[in-house]
């Protein structure tokens, strides 16, 4: 298994669980009928497999922001 994927099916349940609160909340605050909530949970899984695919790279990286701003870290392992 690779690294990535290893690392993007280690955060899944984490961004899943972050979507489906969000849409949870909307479904909530909008008093959606309950027949809509089936079709939203299996859409947060839907949504959170590439979010959590995009996500693993910049983990695996160590200083993934901080190098970009500042380029005297570069020279720092």
């Amino acid at each position: 298994m690779r690294t990535n994927l290893a690392i993007a099916a280690l955060i899944f349940p984490m961004v899943q669980a972050v979507v489906f609160g969000a849409a949870f909340l909307a479904l909530m605050a909008s008093r959606a009928p309950d027949a809509l909530f089936p079709p939203v949970i299996a859409g947060t899984f839907a949504v959170a497999a590439p979010i959590a695919v995009a996500l693993a790279p910049r983990l695996r990286s160590r200083a993934w922001r901080r190098r970009q701003e500042y380029p005297a870290l570069r020279l720092v392992r």
